[in-house]
C-alpha cells in the first residue's frame, strides 16, 4: 500500500470492525488477540495517528507550550531531555524568552492564542503582570525554578544547596572569598536563595561580592577584573559555568583560588583541576516535571502541588 493507511485500512486488512480499531487506538479495551494483530498491523504500516483530530474527539489536546529562559544553559538542556524522556502522547511547543520577562509574557498570551493543551513554564523571575496571566488562565500550567505558593511546580532546594555549601566553606577556613553571584531580577532563586547560606557563613570573612550573568565570558571579565585588585584564596560561583569563568582569569593572571560552583555539567569534570560543585539532577526534575504536568492536566487536583528536588555536594580537586 503507497498511501499513508487509514483507520479503514487497518480495519478492512485486520478484518475487525472501524469502532474496534478506533478503540484501540484511543487505550479501550479490545480483546487480547485482536489487540496482537492490529500491532501488527500498525508496526508493518508505520501508522502515526492524526493526534490533532484525536485531541478534538477527546477534548483534549496534546500540545504543550514549553517556555525557557534561555536555550543555552545545560540545566535547562537536561531538563528537556527529562521531559522528552517521559513524552509518548503529548508535542511540546518550545519558545526561548531571552530572559526577557516582556518576552515571556508575551510567549505565555501567544500560546493562549494558539489553544495549546498547557503551558510548562520554566522561569527564572515572575512579575506580577505574568502572574496575573497565569492566575486567570484556564489552562493547566506548571512551573519550574520558582516556588510561587499560588502554582503548581517544581523547584530546586536552593536554599538548601547554599546551606550545605556554607557549612562546606566553614571547613576551608578561607581568609578572602570572590562571590559569583547574578542579579535577583534576572533569577531570583539563583541571585538569592543559593547565596543565603553562604553568605551566613561568611559573615565573619572578608568576602567581595560581583553581580555578573550567566555567560562564562562575562564571568571571566568580571573575575579578572577583580582579582587584578585583590588576592582570593576561594572563588565561588552562581552556576559551574560562571566558576569556569573565572578560573580562566586566575589560571591568566597565575592566581591559584580554590573553586565552588552549582549544577550538574560537563564542566565539573572536564575542567583541571574537576570542579567542586552542588549538584542538581536537572534530568530527572525534567522527567518530574512532566509526571506533575501529566497529574494536574489528567487529574485536576484541588491543592497545589509542589515537588522540591534535593541536590548534593561533590566535593573534587578544586577545593583540594
Amino acid at each position: 500500500m503507497n498511501k499513508k493507511v487509514t483507520i479503514n485500512d487497518i480495519a478492512t486488512i485486520a478484518n475487525v470492525a472501524k469502532s474496534t480499531v478506533s478503540r484501540y487506538l484511543n487505550g479501550g479495551s479490545v480483546s487480547e488477540h485482536t489487540r496482537l494483530k492490529i500491532d501488527r498491523i500498525v508496526a508493518q504500516y508505520n501508522y502515526t495517528p492524526n493526534t490533532f483530530a484525536q485531541s478534538l474527539k477527546q477534548q483534549k489536546n496534546h500540545t504543550i507550550g514549553v517556555i525557557v529562559p534561555r536555550l543555552d544553559s545545560i540545566a535547562q538542556s537536561d531538563m528537556l531531555r527529562g521531559l522528552d524522556n517521559l513524552n509518548k502522547d503529548d508535542t511540546f511547543l518550545i519558545v526561548n524568552a531571552y530572559q526577557d520577562a516582556k518576552r515571556e509574557l508575551a510567549a505565555i498570551e501567544k500560546l493562549h492564542s494558539q489553544n495549546v493543551g498547557g503551558i510548562i513554564l520554566l522561569t527564572a523571575n515572575l512579575t506580577d503582570e505574568i502572574r496575573d496571566v497565569l492566575k486567570a488562565s484556564p489552562l493547566p500550567i506548571v512551573i519550574q525554578g520558582q516556588d510561587e505558593p499560588n502554582f503548581h511546580r517544581v523547584i530546586m532546594d536552593d536554599l538548601a544547596a547554599g546551606k550545605a555549601v556554607g557549612q562546606y566553606i566553614q571547613t576551608l577556613a578561607p581568609k578572602n572569598v570572590l562571590l559569583l553571584n547574578v542579579d535577583t531580577k534576572i533569577d531570583q532563586a539563583v541571585g538569592h536563595d543559593r547565596f543565603v547560606g553562604i553568605k551566613a557563613a561568611l559573615a565573619k570573612t572578608p568576602h567581595q561580592e560581583i553581580i555578573t550573568d550567566f555567560k562564562l565570558d562575562t564571568a571571566k571579565a568580571d573575575s579578572y577584573q577583580a582579582m587584578q585588585t585583590d588576592d582570593f584564596d576561594l572563588v565561588i560561583g552562581a552556576t559551574d559555568r560562571i566558576v569556569v569563568g573565572a578560573m580562566q582569569s586566575a589560571f591568566a593572571l597565575k592566581q591559584h583560588p580554590k573553586f565552588i560552583g552549582f549544577g550538574q555539567s560537563f564542566f565539573s569534570e572536564t575542567v583541571s583541576p574537576n570542579l567542586t560543585s552542588f549538584e542538581f539532577n536537572f534530568y530527572e526534575t525534567g522527567k518530574q516535571l512532566y509526571r506533575l504536568f501529566l497529574k494536574v492536566r489528567d487529574d485536576k487536583p484541588v491543592d497545589v502541588q509542589r515537588v522540591i528536588m534535593n541536590g548534593h555536594l561533590v566535593v573534587r580537586e578544586s577545593t583540594e
